[in-house]
């Protein structure tokens, strides 16, 4: 039997994981989730996959089906456009916050998303547009808002997840310039301009997701009638 801390830690790895297999859409949204399956795939008792699918529901992640199991839940077009009216929030105060607090060492760290290599699978792509922004998130100088960042960023995976696979022109390059202009702001410590980079990017992510979506089957346009 597990101790508290090996409980603990067992519990979290659990919910790391189920959590980052819904973000990255290795857990397709509206997809059925059954505790014998996960119990089966972890090779852990039912408790830590129940405190997980709880914690993942208190998310807006998973939504209880009775007499059924649990659901991946959809993703809800309303609280995409509220997600984007918190994420402009909180790119505009970690870019400004950046730029009056780091260091000339911490900016040049951002030169490691000046490029991506060729040809990236899905997984790194999503990988290195997340760690992009956490970069800045993370080197703001608050921890309270790096928290509350890291938090939004990382559940925007699936929305670029979406965005990238049901789109058949867009190039990922075009990310990487938008970064390199974000890069050039911040380094030269512009604040104006860093933010106003920050935020055109931001707005078309909102763009493309939004468009991606409207024809997306996994999307739920009517929440309410759930």
């Amino acid at each position: 039997m597990l101790d508290g801390k090996q409980g603990d830690l067992v519990r979290n790895s659990v919910y790391q994981k189920l959590r980052s297999d819904v973000l990255s859409c290795a857990l397709r949204p509206g997809q059925m989730l059954q505790e014998k399956e996960l119990v089966d795939r972890f090779s852990v008792s039912r408790s830590p996959i129940r405190d997980a699918l709880l914690k993942l529901e208190e998310q807006g992640l998973v939504e209880v089906m009775p007499r059924k199991g649990y659901r991946v839940r959809r993703i809800d077009l309303s609280d995409v456009r509220d997600m984007y009216s918190v994420r402009h929030m909180l790119e505009r105060e970690t870019v400004s916050m950046m730029i009056e607090t780091a260091s000339d060492d911490v900016m040049e760290g951002l030169e490691a998303f000046r490029t991506l290599e060729r040809a990236p699978d899905l997984g790194q792509w999503i990988s290195y547009n997340r760690n992009f922004h956490l970069y800045i998130a993370l080197n703001c100088g608050n921890a309270r808002l790096a928290r509350l960042s890291q938090d939004m960023i990382e559940e925007f995976d699936r929305l670029t997840y979406v965005s990238v696979t049901s789109s058949s022109d867009l190039s990922l390059d075009v990310f990487v310039r938008e970064h390199g202009g974000i890069i050039d702001a911040l380094k030269a410590r512009n604040k104006r301009q860093a933010i106003s980079q920050a935020k055109d990017h931001i707005e078309r992510s909102r763009r493309r997701v939004m468009n991606s979506l409207e024809t997306f089957s996994v999307v739920d346009t009517n929440p309410e009638t759930r």
